[in-house]
């Protein structure tokens, strides 16, 4: 009898004692320096701190920026400030877990460099048995959508600037040129700047870009602070069926995650990416204050009347106002070869040992040059030839975005220290409620890009207009996208 009443009862301590070993063992992850397995990184032109922090500024900062004062439209000034402030926050926290999740999981299998994908397939395979099977989908799932923003947003890109420069162009020449002649040509300069390998050349493109755009700031916030009203002339808060709008404006003028791994993985130095006052927290912290800023400014000032993006509040018949787009579409073509780098990053080693095996002669250095110029003929020619391509690819992003920045990384630091978290501790109950918003962006982001596209449709007669439209709906309204 007593036995059988205590054999349960051991078994218990049994099971709980192997539980408390395997938490101090996944705890103490970080052990031996000598074990360091980053120390086993070889990679041939390493990015500093510096150069690292540029690229993260570069591919977070896009022209998003412009966008917020659209974002306070629909909250108000004191909702907009504080919403900003803390949805900055939880995009930075769910980067900060997902590169904190990769170290973990290099520290325990001593792994040097993971991707995102990688992460995951890891990540799902030691947790739960029932996660175990999903690792590979998981992982087929995080590449696709990383290729979806990288071609995307390069076509998004290449329509931006050619439908900027045909503005100021056919403005000050009184010419009507094609608007498809210009994306040509914008597409080709963009194919020549995609055909860089490294990230480490990057940085002089993408230190340009920045400084272009934050040029840019400079001359809107000239505009704004002129004769700006006071604070109670705008509405402190807007009615709460608005504020979906202003969540996903500013989840998807912030979110650059796909651009996070990559950067960290040709780091020289991948432990400074994280911690106080290193690559990530600076950075994001930069982007974050700025964004609400220029958004908290720019509604203030033009109130109602702000546009989706604050550079068309500026006076048309001015030039330093129209240098503002000209500045922006340069800034904008420097910043895609970082974006179109992470898609091809991981896609071409995967891919270049199928095609070596097929084709010896593509081994390498050649076939990854082919490759990238069919990515970027592909890439152009939607952009040429593919009606409403902004409000397809804004779909893509609602999902893409929401899934990759918010979804996936609360999932994936959840599994990864699950042996370590009981069902009340603090972290899930986080998680959780981060999971839920990112959900919200989801559903919200893919309703408003669907209604984009229905409106598009309905204003376009005829299909060869979908260019021409697309390219003025992007203009007018690319605060949706990334």
């Amino acid at each position: 009898m007593f036995s059988c009443c205590s054999s349960p009862t051991l078994e218990a301590k049994a099971n709980n004692h192997e539980a408390a070993t395997a938490r101090r063992e996944y705890k103490n992850a970080e052990r031996d320096p000598e074990k360091n397995p980053f120390l086993q990184r070889n990679l041939s032109k390493p990015t500093t701190d510096l150069d690292t922090l540029i690229h993260l500024i570069s591919g977070s900062f896009g022209t998003g920026v412009f966008a917020t004062p659209s974002a306070f439209a629909n909250a108000g000034l004191v909702t907009g400030l504080f919403g900003s402030l803390i949805i900055g926050f939880i995009c930075s926290h769910c980067v900060h877990i997902l590169v904190k999740s990769a170290h973990e999981l290099c520290w325990r299998h001593q792994i040097p460099i993971l991707g995102f994908g990688d992460i995951a397939e890891v990540t799902f395979r030691e947790g739960p048995e029932k996660t175990r099977k999903l690792g590979t989908v998981v992982k087929i799932i995080i590449q696709i959508m990383v290729m979806i923003i990288a071609i995307g947003a390069s076509a998004i890109f290449i329509v931006f600037v050619a439908a900027n420069l045909s503005q100021v162009v056919n403005y000050y020449t009184e010419s009507d040129i094609d608007i498809k002649l210009y994306v040509f040509i914008v597409g080709l300069v963009a194919t020549v700047l995609s055909m860089n390998r490294e990230l480490r050349v990057l940085v002089p493109f993408t230190l340009t870009s920045d400084l272009l755009v934050l040029f840019c700031i400079v001359i809107v916030l000239v505009y704004v602070f002129d004769d700006l009203p006071s604070i109670t002339e705008r509405p402190a808060f807007m009615p709460a069926i608005r504020l979906p709008i202003f969540f996903s404006i500013v989840v998807y003028s912030l979110e650059g995650i796909n651009v996070v791994m990559p950067l960290e993985n040709n780091m020289k130095t991948p432990k400074n990416f994280l911690g106080r006052f290193n690559v990530l927290e600076t950075g994001l912290t930069v982007i974050v204050c700025l964004f609400t800023f220029v958004g908290f400014f720019g509604y203030l000032k033009y109130g109602e009347k702000t546009l989706g993006s604050i550079s068309l509040n500026l006076p048309e018949d001015e030039i330093l106002a129209q240098s503002v787009k000209v500045m922006l579409a340069i800034a904008i073509l420097l910043s895609q070869p970082l974006q179109f780098y992470c898609g091809v990053e991981f896609s071409w080693a995967k891919l270049s040992p199928i095609v070596g095996k097929r084709w010896p002669s593509l081994r390498g250095t050649r076939g990854e040059y082919i490759y990238r110029l069919i990515l970027m003929l592909i890439t152009t020619s939607l952009a040429v030839g593919v009606p409403y391509l902004d409000a397809l690819i804004g779909i893509g992003g609602s999902v893409c975005l929401s899934t990759l920045g918010l979804l996936f990384p609360t999932t994936i630091e959840t599994v990864v220290y699950w042996r370590n978290w009981g069902k009340w501790n603090w972290k899930l109950w986080k998680n959780i409620l981060i999971f839920l918003f990112g959900l919200l962006i989801f559903v919200t982001g893919f309703a408003g890009s669907i209604a984009l596209l229905v409106i598009t449709i309905q204003e376009s007669g005829q299909p060869e207009e979908g260019l021409l439209l697309s390219c003025k709906q992007f203009v007018d309204q690319y605060s949706l996208f990334k």
